[in-house]
């Protein structure tokens, strides 16, 4: 009875109501989810942003798939639209490139005109993730890891959080960020406008969770570790180095031995999004195998 009695009041709470009027199947059934960050080339594996957008897709939300690259926005679209477990028009490619507030403010308008709502904003963005060391960060590429790693954040929040604050389903931000803006990646040259950039907009993401609680609004924030991805693989093959060797070396900094895939992150993301995370705001989740929790050495 004591169960019967709590099932019937999580039915009836806005966000199941909306899903179960509208016939959605599916943990995000009736959201509407942008990602930013959705997008890579033609023919490669999926990155994190479009693998979390295509299962964002496939767990009933409308999605808007977001890049600064047209072609890679409306690739990500066609896939989610080819795919039968997706709903037709579930989602639009936009392109925007996140650092100019005039194009983020443009992003909202898209996503309101076409579906009417903005539910949850992922931001999986990056940029400068290769170990060049510090000597080789100059003033300008600093500020450009400023610009796509934490001012596009900014822009993001900023624009729509009022949006979020006036819905009856609240909001969601979600930023996917690196265990490298809190513990590192190794002792050899590192990441550090990427590594700073994450981490400040992480902090950041979390602060507005927690300002706009009360108005339905919540912040977490992704810690990604090592994952396998197009973006290693463009990045290791810009500098020379050898692949097999790079990716021996990654998987030996995972416990398990070998490292994750974009799904992980995705699988992460989704949940985060979902009203099964309701009470979870303010949080740093690591996705990266338990890399974080260990040192290495005698």
């Amino acid at each position: 009875m004591m169960i019967g009695r709590f099932a019937g009041s999580v039915l009836r709470r806005p966000f199941a109501a909306r899903a179960f009027a509208n016939g959605i199947s599916g943990r995000l059934g009736g959201k509407t989810i942008v990602v930013c960050g959705a997008g890579n080339d033609e023919g490669e594996a999926f990155g994190v942003g479009k693998m979390t957008a295509f299962l964002c897709a496939q767990q009933g939300a409308n999605v808007v798939a977001v890049s600064n690259n047209t072609a890679h926005a409306e690739g990500t679209a066609a896939a989610i639209a080819a795919d039968a477990r997706c709903n037709a028009g579930s989602c639009i490619g936009v392109t925007a490139d996140c650092t100019k507030q005039s194009d983020v403010e443009a992003l909202l308008a898209a996503t309101m005109a076409k579906y009417g709502s903005a539910d949850c904003l992922i931001n999986a963005g990056v940029y400068d993730a290769q170990p060049n060391g510090f000597a080789k960060l100059d003033a300008e590429r600093w500020m450009r890891s400023m610009d796509l790693n934490l001012h596009a954040q900014f822009y993001l929040i900023n624009t729509f959080v009022e949006q979020m604050t006036q819905q009856a389903t609240g909001g969601n931000f979600i930023f996917v960020s690196t265990i490298a803006g809190s513990v590192g990646l190794g002792v050899g040259p590192q990441r550090h406008g990427y590594a700073a950039g994450k981490a400040g907009a992480s902090t950041l993401t979390k602060r507005i969770g927690v300002e706009y609680a009360k108005k339905g609004v919540r912040g977490n924030v992704l810690e990604v570790g090592y994952i396998a991805s197009p973006l290693v693989t463009r990045a290791v093959t810009q500098a020379g180095a050898d692949l097999d060797k790079v990716t021996a070396v990654r998987d030996a900094y995972v416990p398990r031995g070998k490292q994750g895939m974009a799904i992980d992150v995705a699988y992460a993301a989704c949940f985060l999004a979902s009203d099964e995370a309701a009470f979870i705001n303010g949080v740093t989740l690591p996705i990266d195998g338990g890399t974080s929790s260990v040192t290495y050495g005698p």
